[in-house]
């Protein structure tokens, strides 16, 4: 089944960094909803429901000037959405980040979104939040 209504919010959502739009997508959260993101961040865990969903956002949005995303595609598959996505964000310590995120929906029959998910470069998101530079290493070189 087509779920264009939320191909559509995800677009208006992720799309244009600075022009993120999420109402569409937030207004289409079943309220019993759960989100998932990485423990190995200070905010990351499971948050159950619209109200801790919301929670979870303003939480992130205190800790940064900015954060926002620019959408590569967005593909549904079998109940389930894909977004990827680049962030970008900048903490309010003035550290900068552009990583790689992919938002995986899980779709209900009547077309709300009961589970998200979010895989993150978490590493690279903990340096700047713990006030450094993003860690980088070389490309190994193979012989």
């Amino acid at each position: 089944m087509s779920e264009q209504h939320l191909v559509d919010a995800c677009r208006k959502a992720f799309t244009g960094f600075e022009r993120n739009d999420r109402t569409d997508l937030v207004a289409a959260l079943a309220d019993d909803v759960e989100f998932e993101f990485s423990d190995s961040r200070p905010y990351g865990g499971k948050y159950t429901g619209k109200e801790e969903f919301l929670a979870f956002w303003a939480h992130v949005y205190k800790e940064y000037e900015y954060f926002n995303y620019d959408l590569r595609t967005v593909v549904e598959a079998d109940g389930y959405i894909f977004v990827p996505v680049v962030a970008r964000a900048k903490t309010k310590t003035g550290f900068s980040m552009e990583n790689e995120h992919l938002f995986l929906f899980k779709v209900s029959d009547d077309g709300k979104i009961t589970y998200g998910c979010i895989y993150a470069d978490t590493a690279r998101g903990r340096d700047v939040l713990e006030g450094r530079e993003p860690r980088r290493y070389p490309k190994l070189i193979l012989t």
